[in-house]
């Protein structure tokens, strides 16, 4: 039977197979038992039942907490709840739109990590009613900045302003059309940047 962080338990939940005790996760995964109880505490990693030798856990979930962070997690990622109290929303729904692929996540060693400005765009693109699937050559706005050789924040910009078309996929993040980020310099008497030699 499976238990929570504080004993309680959780009814019709198989255990896993890989239980450990904390102090055995806590060395196989290389991190200290009290990053281990510090998950618990936070719950962010589920307890079993105690064995005689104290409560256990699931040795995959510790090393997946102990992971390092994905290399393609951009700087500007921050947990859930941190962003949650900056745009006043609750939590759950941006886990929720997480894990129906509306916005781009990374898991990092202490929780979901996400961008304030991918949340800001599903909001709105949310209270908006769009559901509009995307053309199928809208591209990821970092992909489309990087073959225009235009910054992500200036297309972010565009779209916030209602002057770039912008889509939500179900693979997760903000798309645009390539030809639309083109047209609208041109529009704007913008010059593309050049393309560098070895570039795309």
């Amino acid at each position: 039977m499976a238990g929570t962080a504080d004993g309680g338990q959780m009814a019709g939940q198989e255990a896993p197979e890989d239980l450990v005790t904390v102090q055995e996760a806590a060395k196989a995964a290389g991190v200290t038992p009290g990053s281990v109880q510090s998950w618990i505490r936070r719950g962010l990693l589920t307890t079993y039942a105690p064995s005689p030798r104290g409560r256990r856990v699931s040795l995959a979930a510790v090393r997946a907490l102990a992971a390092p962070l994905d290399p393609q997690t951009p700087p500007e990622a921050v947990l859930v709840g941190t962003v949650a109290r900056t745009v006043g929303l609750p939590p759950g729904r941006i886990r929720n739109w997480a894990q129906r692929g509306l916005l781009p996540s990374w898991r990092g060693p202490h929780g979901l990590l996400i961008c304030e400005v991918d949340v800001r765009a599903v909001a709105l693109h949310s209270a908006a009613g769009g559901d509009t699937p995307p053309p199928s050559d809208a591209l990821l706005i970092r992909d489309a900045a990087r073959l225009s050789g235009l910054s992500r924040d200036r297309l972010y910009t565009w779209t916030k302003q209602g002057l770039l078309p912008v889509w939500l996929a179900p693979g997760g993040g903000q798309r645009v059309r390539l030809a639309d980020v083109t047209a609208l310099v041109e529009r704007s008497g913008r010059a593309l940047p050049p393309k560098s030699e070895d570039g795309p």
